[in-house]
Formats: C-alpha cells, structure tokens, sequence
C-alpha cells in the first residue's frame, strides 16, 4: 500500500463516503477505483503478428550484426562511423511507405529459397554522404538539392555500399537459413516499389548511420508472410546462444576461482574477557569456557566468516573435523529484515487506513 494517496484515491473515497457506503470492517482503500479503464486498444487492421519474445530475438539477431557493419563501412569509407538500431516495429507496407521520403534510394532484394522479396532504403540525409565519401570528397555540395532523385551515376557508386551490406546481412542469417539476397531492383521513387499489397504486415529494422556529425536512416522491410517460419529457429538460436554464454561464463569463472586460498579455522570454544581480566591473568588461573569440556562440537570460520558447524575428531591419526551443517547467517539476517520491513509497512498501512477513516467520519458528520 502506498504511503500517500493520490487524489484520484482521495476523490473515489469521498464518493463512496456521499453515497453511504458502509466501510466499516474492511480496508476503505480496498474500495478504491481508479478511473483509468483496464483494458488495451488493439486495432484489428493490424494484427501483431509475431510475440514479445520473436520480436526480442529478432532485434537481437540485428544487434549483433552492427559490429560487423561498422568495421566494413569505415574501411569502406575510410573514417570512423557510427551504427545503431534505431527502431524494430511492426506496420502495414502502405506505413512503411508514407514514412519514408518520396524521393530516397530502394533496393528490392530476393530470399531464395524463400518466396517474396524485402526492400532496403537508404534515405537522402546519408545517402548523398556516402556517395561523396566514395568519390573522395567526404563533403556534401550545400547547395545540391538533397531531395531530388539520382543520378544513374550516383546510383551505381551506391550499389557498391548496397553490395557491402547485404554481405553483413548473408552472415547475419547465415546461422538461421541459407539466404541467398540478390539485388531484383533499383529505384528512387518509394511508389515505384510494391513487394507485398499495402495492407501486408511488415517487421521494418531501421538503423541510424552517423558519418561526420551526419545522420540518416537505412530501413530493411522484411513482410512477415515470408519470414515467418524462421521466426521460431531465431528464437531458438539466439536465447540457446545467451544460454550456452552463460554456462561457459559460469565455468570460466569456477575455473578462475578454484586455486583461490582461503583460511579455514576450527573453533573448538569461545569466551569473552574484559581489557582488564586479560591484564590481570596469571599463571595457574583457568579461563572458562563457554561450552562443556567433554563436548566436541566446533564452528568452522572460512577467511573469518562463520560458514558450517563441525564435530572435532581424530581420522588416521590425525586431527581431524567432520562438518555436519551450513550455517548461513547472512541470509538469515536478511531474511529478518526484510520482515522488519514488511512488519513495518503494515502498520504504516493501518495508520493510513485508520487516518482515512477519521476523515470520511469528520466529513460524515
């Protein structure tokens, strides 16, 4: 229960006080409604077509891809760049139309063995840098119309851009299915370009490219008609590959923490003596214990810290002890303030509660 209560739960319990509801014996904030409705707007035009957790693997697969996708476009360009993924969002292929520039530079691409064909769109604020950077200016005529359609020039000096990328896309699904993308097509108008009907729904992965302080957008629209029988294998493959990182990581570090030394001691029996008890001991005094003598259980101390208790004995003629049970009082001192902390919530609640009581009574009255 929250210690403060917001005014929409202020109004609900002065409703319920006008109306004469009989609150007595119950929690009154248990009658508070809040005036949000519960539900979720779901658009049947569009239907979600993948889950949470394909949608999770998905952006991961393409997370992944990006270091390999930097390192071949600053070669390429030869300077640093910048990649990261933007946005994966599910949309109708009309969306993916209207949202991206009229005039831009599209390739369609096909997925053999697979049906169909996926659109890549590099939009204008990066694309004409990209061709300045592969012609060896590196900087972008300000008074070019950045809008206006390519060249066939310049489209042909992109492809080479296109070529590099759809080898990072190949290794990318390379561990999912033998994809073999091939460019079908080039265009510089977005109406020109219809893959799937507008109402098709599309999984669009936009990446932000930044090459000297310069930004810009490049869009993979993949129609999930024709991806969705690997959506299952992605799932798969990724979240067995976090799983198997795990393991390995887990066994790497037992292996890095096995020869570590620690100081193990067996207390057969404790006492407590004051500065001055010590000062005056003699010889010949006898300091008791706190334990009978005839008894051989001990605590094992591991680097100081209390972790088991043992019974002391004697194996092959050795000293020896034998643990017989863990004692965990870390988590038993958690445990007891985490109690602590519930215990003390409750009786915050119950002040407000009674708090709240008083003030539906005054109000009454």
């Amino acid at each position: 229960m929250a210690e403060f209560l917001s005014q929409d739960e202020i109004d609900a319990l002065l409703d319920i006080a006008e109306q004469g509801e009989d609150i007595d014996g119950s929690n009154p904030l248990d009658k508070v409604v809040s005036k949000e409705k519960n539900y979720s707007i779901y658009d049947f035009k569009k239907p979600n077509r993948i889950t949470v957790e394909q949608l999770k693997a998905f952006s991961t697969m393409h997370d992944k891809m990006l270091r390999d996708f930097i390192n071949d476009l600053s070669s390429m360009l030869r300077k640093l760049v910048d990649v990261k993924l933007y946005s994966i969002e599910q949309m109708t292929y009309g969306e993916f139309i209207l949202s991206i520039p009229q005039i831009t530079s599209l390739n369609t691409l096909s997925i053999k063995p697979l049906d169909g064909r996926i659109v890549i769109e590099c939009n204008p604020a990066i694309s004409h840098k990209i061709i300045a950077d592969l012609l060896g200016s590196g900087a972008v005529n300000t008074t070019d119309n950045i809008d206006r359609e390519l060249t066939e020039i310049e489209v042909e000096i992109l492809e080479h851009f296109y070529r590099m990328f759809i080898r990072i896309l190949y290794k990318t699904w390379s561990d999912i299915s033998s994809l073999n993308f091939k460019i079908e097509s080039r265009d510089t108008n977005a109406n020109a370009i219809q893959i799937v009907s507008d109402h098709e729904i599309v999984l669009l992965v936009v990446l932000e490219i930044t090459i000297d302080e310069e930004s810009g957008f490049l869009s993979i629209c993949y129609p999930i008609s024709y991806f969705e029988p690997l959506l299952n294998k992605i799932v798969e493959k990724i979240f067995t590959e976090g799983k198997n990182r795990k393991t390995s990581r887990k066994r790497d570090i037992k292996t890095l923490i096995s020869g570590a030394r620690m100081k193990i001691e067996s207390i057969m029996a404790e006492t407590e003596l004051t500065t001055q008890e010590i000062l005056n001991l003699r010889e010949d005094d006898v300091i008791v214990f706190n334990k009978n003598a005839t008894s051989s259980s001990a605590t094992i101390y591991i680097n100081k810290k209390e972790k088991f208790s043992a019974i002391s004995g004697i194996s092959n003629n050795r000293k020896a002890i034998q643990i017989k049970a863990n004692l965990d009082r870390e988590k038993q001192e958690t445990l007891d303030t985490l109690r602590a902390m519930r215990e003390e919530r409750e009786i915050k609640a119950k002040e407000t509660a009674e708090n709240i009581r008083k003030l539906l009574n005054q109000r009454n009255s």
